[in-house]
Order: C-alpha cells, then sequence, then structure tokens
C-alpha cells in the first residue's frame, strides 16, 4: 500500500496511539462522502450507527469511520472529536444549522491488556481526524491496533494483534483495499505446525485435541471479552452501498482464511466496505452488476486475508 493508491481509494488515515497506556484510534475520511455497506458477523459488535446504513435507511454515505480501542467509553469519546473536527471544516450534509457530519464507528476491547489504563479521549478522536491523510500508512501497534491481542482461546498461540493493510489490483485497474485492526479470540498462527492460517489453512479442529468432557470444556475460550477484528474494504470502482452490502459480507471470508476460529460469541467482528467519492470512482458499468460484486467481494476477502497477516507481521510484542 502507498500513498497514490489511497488516494486513488479516496481514504485518508488518521491514528491517535497511546503506547503507554496500550490503546488508541484509528480514522477513516472522505470528505466528500462514501458510498457504505455493513456486515456485523462477530455476537459481541460494539458500534454507532451502523443500522442507520442498513437497507432500509435513507443514508447511503458517510464521511467517517471510526475504529477505536477503549471499549464503548473510548469509541463514544472518540466520536465526538471526530465529530467536532468535521463539523468545524463544513464537512457533511448541509443544513439550515451547518454541515452534519455522518459517522459511524466500531470499538474493539482491550481493556484487560493494562487494567485501568487511561481509554481515549474526544481530544484524541479530534487529533486523529486531524492528522488524517494520504501519507499515514503505519502498520502494527499504531492506532486501533496498540493494544490488540490474538490466540486467546483453547491452546491458542498468542500473538500481539496490531493494524495492517493490504491491496488487491483486479482488471481494468481496479483497486480493492483492506484495513484491519486484529485483535481475535481465535489464532492467526496454527498452534500445530508455526504457520500463518492464511498460508496454510489446515483449519483442522481434531487437532486440538478437544476433551469432550463437560468439566475440561471450561477455559475453551478466555471469558475476558478482549476481543474483535474490524476492518473497512475500500474500491475505487464506483458502485452502491446496496452492492457494498454483499462485498462486506463476502469480505468476511478472509477473517475466516486468516483466523481460527472466527466471528465467536466472544469477537464483535464488522466489516465496513465503502466507495469514496474523493477517489477514482471508476465506471465499471460496463459489466455485469452481479459480477461487479462477485469479481469486488473476492478481491476483499484476498485483500482482508492479507491484511490480517500483515497486522501480525509489523505488529511488537508488549513488554509490560
Amino acid at each position: 500500500m502507498d500513498k497514490k493508491l489511497l488516494e486513488k481509494l479516496g481514504v485518508k488515515i488518521g491514528h491517535f496511539t497511546d503506547s503507554k497506556n496500550l490503546t488508541g484510534t484509528t480514522v477513516f475520511i472522505a470528505e466528500k462522502g462514501a458510498e457504505i455497506g455493513i456486515e456485523i458477523r462477530g455476537s459481541w459488535p460494539g458500534f454507532i450507527s451502523a443500522p442507520y446504513f442498513g437497507p432500509k435507511s435513507s443514508a447511503t454515505s458517510t464521511n467517517s469511520i471510526i475504529l477505536s480501542g477503549g471499549s464503548t467509553h473510548g469509541m463514544l469519546e472518540s466520536v465526538s472529536g471526530v465529530f467536532q473536527y468535521l463539523e468545524e471544516k463544513g464537512i457533511g450534509i448541509p443544513s439550515r444549522s451547518g454541515s452534519i457530519p455522518y459517522i459511524t464507528a466500531s470499538v474493539i476491547y482491550d481493556l484487560s491488556v493494562i487494567m485501568g489504563k487511561k481509554k481515549p479521549t474526544k481530544k484524541d478522536g479530534y487529533n486523529a481526524a486531524k492528522n488524517a491523510s494520504y501519507s499515514n500508512l503505519s502498520q502494527g501497534n499504531v492506532g486501533v491496533g496498540t493494544g490488540a491481542t490474538t490466540g486467546k482461546w483453547f491452546k491458542g498461540k498468542f500473538y500481539k494483534g496490531g493494524f495492517g493493510m493490504a491491496v488487491t489490483e483486479l482488471p481494468d485497474d481496479i483497486l480493492v483495499g483492506a484495513f484491519v485492526v486484529t485483535n481475535s479470540v481465535g489464532d492467526v498462527v496454527n498452534p500445530n505446525n508455526n504457520k500463518f492460517y492464511s498460508d496454510s489453512g489446515d483449519f483442522d479442529l481434531d487437532k486440538k485435541n478437544i476433551n469432550k468432557r463437560k468439566d475440561n470444556l471450561l477455559g475453551l475460550i478466555d471469558m475476558a471479552p478482549m476481543n474483535t477484528t474490524l476492518a473497512v474494504i475500500a474500491t475505487n470502482a464506483a458502485i452502491n452501498n446496496f452492492q457494498l452490502m454483499k462485498i462486506a459480507e463476502l469480505a468476511h471470508d478472509g477473517m475466516a482464511r486468516a483466523i481460527m476460529p472466527v466471528h465467536t460469541m466472544m469477537d464483535g467482528d464488522i466489516v465496513f466496505a465503502i466507495s469514496s467519492y474523493d477517489g477514482e470512482r471508476k465506471d465499471i458499468s460496463y459489466m455485469n452488476p452481479l459480477t461487479q460484486v462477485d469479481m469486488i467481494g473476492l478481491g476483499a476477502a484476498d485483500a482482508l486475508m492479507k491484511a490480517i497477516k500483515n497486522s501480525i507481521v509489523n505488529a511488537k510484542n508488549i513488554d509490560k
């Protein structure tokens, strides 16, 4: 991923990183707005405004997506700060009282990494939005990925999680970018062979040697809800919010190819898929609408799988 690709995708990225308290916030901004589709697969999600962009809603585009650490507290504070920044800049839907930014957000639970730590504040969200640009290409322990962790289930392979990105280049210069924070219950590295699931597959539950006796199933998954993988998929293709809803769904296949297990009762996994009006918005109307969705959706799954691996490879261990 490079600056030119981000410009083509029309997505500015800003981070607040608190390396001391191991938390942070990542902000995606499309000043002119972006068509959006959302798919929630995890059973413990924390989000703002997701139903607002659903199939029965009049809203089809957003100006910003915020991914925050600090649980609900950090998300609410960060959103307030981003909203203030966008409002000051006149970004949003015009109204009699000024511009109203359209925002959606979600959260990871990272509070258990350092008990009682500081959470992202309104000021932190404001500064992350203020610093958003096409040049923020850092991965690993940055922004929302600062306190992310993985491998918290039965005989799991604990790895430091983080923020990662990748891009799939499709025919006719169509781009599909993936941006992810990996903070999963499941493993990204197979404990049996120390290979990334994204490289080797081998999703064989029998090799876990799980004892079926009820008393030994306690601790199958760590009950501390310090989990959730969140992703933003961005394409330079001019597609609408209904198509993006399906693309967000297909992108979850990339999570399933990179994390074992995924979408558990203790995860809040969400994918946001966007087509930004700040980007190229390439006309692909010559293509069958069904083919458009499938091609970009497959590219999204591939990019997300790679982004998850990048989020781990670029992360540094927590020394606390």
